[in-house]
């Protein structure tokens, strides 16, 4: 597999490989997914389904619109701040990146929720209570299922978007000289877009080549999670 670098560590571009960075980019959006999913979810559909028209339901909407654009390094910093230096996550490692991009990427993922919500008919939820059914039942049987393709496409965004963020998993040491390949989301790794970044950076002219591979890698991801999306949205879409 040989030896890659995440770093301006002397390396010669026949040792440097990219299977290290790409498995850390997957453990990291493993992270991201497995927190941002459920709870951007389940935050949409209490705020929209759920939670009393007040001002406090109407400054946390504020405040989450206000987050989606929060410029990334800041996250970088919290992580850094917060996780790292409060918490004790290991610093490099997949699981402290997820969390900081899970954080970046609620706010979309919540947005999207809300606005496949708001486009199930309301018929639907009047038809339900209508022959008796509570309003959670109504929610987990009929408007859940019917909005869940909007819900997957805002949250492939939200990855996608995740994917190709640099700034933050700087901030937490990501880009530090890793020898080992990662074996799970504890160990130390960096990602996809931070080896490109190093790469294109190299005086080496042969890094050039690395780096069109690194972009191409990186593209194959996208492409990879676009047709889950396609796939997924097929696989729960129906019609009313």
């Amino acid at each position: 597999m040989g030896v890659w670098s995440a770093s301006s560590t002397p390396l010669s571009s026949q040792q440097a490989g990219i299977w290290g960075a790409a498995l850390g980019s997957f453990y990291t959006l493993l992270v991201t997914l497995l927190l941002a999913f459920p709870l951007g979810v389940t935050t949409a559909v209490y705020l929209e389904e759920f939670a009393p028209k007040n001002k406090w339901t109407d400054l946390i909407e504020v405040n989450i619109n206000n987050l989606a654009a929060v410029p990334s390094i800041i996250f970088g910093l919290l992580g850094l701040a917060v996780f790292l230096n409060i918490i004790g996550l290991p610093r490099s490692a997949p699981l402290a990146g997820g969390v900081v991009l899970a954080l970046m990427t609620l706010p979309t993922i919540i947005i999207a929720g809300r606005a496949a919500l708001k486009a199930v008919p309301p018929s639907i939820r009047e038809a339900a209570l209508g022959v008796g059914a509570s309003r959670l039942q109504t929610v987990t049987h009929h408007v859940l299922p019917l909005a869940m393709p909007g819900m997957l496409t805002g949250s492939i965004i939200g990855m996608a978007q995740a994917l190709g963020e640099t700034a933050p998993l700087l901030m937490i040491g990501m880009v530090a000289f890793i020898v080992d390949l990662p074996s799970g989301p504890l160990d130390p790794a960096t990602v996809l877009p931070v080896q490109v970044y190093i790469w294109a950076d190299s005086p080496e002219r042969a890094f050039v080549e690395r780096t069109s591979a690194g972009i191409i890698v990186l593209l194959l991801f996208l492409v990879v999670m676009n047709l889950s999306a396609v796939m997924l949205r097929k696989r729960f879409e129906r019609r009313w």
